[in-house]
């Protein structure tokens, strides 16, 4: 298997025509054919169904282009070590995470750390199920998820049955969230009892729901009224226009703010009810990760 082959295999899928991609690459059509043709020997199996028009991929070819496009990633990146500024070959690093602006701060850093090179940088805010599906098809270099105590033992096992690898970074708690404008902003002593008038505004994006929502907890957090919005900007307006509070983790080792409103002070109430929350970084155990990724690493642990 040549690295040439693996490039061509990834513009077959991508024009889903062996002659487009032909053209693309500068290469004749049969030279083409017979380059993929020697490649499914050697692999032992066909990435490629050839069609009347075109072709389409097979279930183990999904699974082959995944671990190339890692592949040639990573090409990338080891080329671009050696690079000066006036390099062309990119940088690329591709982050999956729930919404943490501890983790938006330090991915912007280390955008800025290589301003003077050309970078394709990506990061993807989902729930923690989608993060991990991100991981395991090799559509991110790392994910970061946040997981309860108390339920640990299970994420330990589901890690194991797609080999995934938990670091931990840090940990922290869910807190009640009030902006400045609340009428209880500036009370002295605040607990999240003087907050059960007001309504509890939540997001379906928000992985925490479940948690705080089961039934024991939410007899405990017995809020009067309770609104379920569908974005960020809705939950913000909500928290503005009817005094609303919210549910958000607070980290012990930064300032956790909510990362899409910059314009509001916030202030935490304590819930001591609900366990702590680890925050940690994940990745297949057998994929090695990219040096970009490393440093990122460094960055979000220290």
């Amino acid at each position: 298997m040549k690295l040439e082959q693996i490039v061509y295999a990834l513009e077959i899928a991508r024009c889903g025509s062996i002659s487009k991609a032909a053209k693309n690459l500068l290469l004749t059509q049969p030279n083409l054919s017979s380059s993929i043709k020697n490649l499914e020997d050697d692999i032992g199996f066909k990435i490629f169904q050839r069609l009347p028009r075109g072709v389409s991929v097979t279930t183990k070819g999904t699974q082959f282009l995944e671990y190339a496009e890692s592949i040639c990633r990573d090409v990338e990146n080891i080329n671009a070590i050696g690079s000066n500024s006036n390099s062309l070959t990119p940088i690329n690093f591709s982050l999956s995470t729930q919404s943490f602006s501890y983790i938006m701060d330090n991915f912007l850093a280390l955008h800025s750390n290589y301003n003077s090179n050309i970078t394709n940088f990506k990061i993807k805010h989902s729930h923690y199920f989608e993060v991990l599906d991100d991981v395991v098809r090799k559509q991110a270099d790392i994910g970061i998820i946040s997981i309860s105590n108390e339920h640990m033992d299970l994420w330990n096992k589901l890690f194991k049955s797609k080999n995934i690898e938990f670091n931990p970074i840090t940990s922290g708690k869910l807190h009640g969230y009030i902006l400045d404008s609340h009428p209880l902003f500036n009370k002295e002593k605040l607990v999240i009892e003087d907050l059960f008038e007001y309504p509890l505004v939540t997001c379906n994006h928000d992985d925490y729901n479940a948690l705080y929502s089961n039934d024991f907890y939410k007899n405990k957090l017995s809020f009067k009224n309770n609104i379920l919005v569908s974005d960020y900007g809705a939950l913000i307006y909500t928290m503005e226009s009817v005094n609303a509070a919210t549910i958000i983790l607070k980290l012990e080792n930064s300032y956790t703010k909510l990362y899409f409103d910059s314009s509001h002070k916030g202030r935490y109430v304590n819930i001591d009810i609900l366990p702590k929350i680890t925050l940690g970084w994940i990745k297949l155990i057998d994929s090695p990760i990219s040096s970009i990724a490393s440093e990122f690493i460094d960055l979000i642990t220290k």
